[in-house]
C-alpha cells in the first residue's frame, strides 16, 4: 500500500502560494478567517499544501463571502 507525503509550508511559503502577505496570513491565523494551519510543539506555525488548495477552492478572490 502506498502512502501519499504531506507537504507543509512555513507562513512564508503559505503567503506566497496563496498569494496574500505574511502579515495577512497570521492576521486571519490570530481571527480563525485564513486556512487550517498546525502549531508544532516547538511553537513553529505549518500549512499542510492540501489545506491550503482546498482553502483556496472555497475561498477564490472576488467570490463574495
Amino acid at each position: 500500500m502506498m502512502q501519499t507525503e504531506k507537504r507543509y509550508l512555513t507562513t512564508k511559503q503559505a503567503a506566497r502560494y496563496v498569494g496574500f502577505s505574511f502579515k495577512t496570513l497570521e492576521t486571519w491565523r490570530t481571527t480563525g478567517r485564513g486556512p487550517e494551519f498546525l502549531r508544532l510543539e516547538n511553537g513553529h506555525i505549518r500549512y499542510e499544501l492540501r489545506e491550503l488548495d482546498a482553502w483556496l477552492h472555497i475561498n477564490r478572490p472576488g467570490q463574495a463571502a
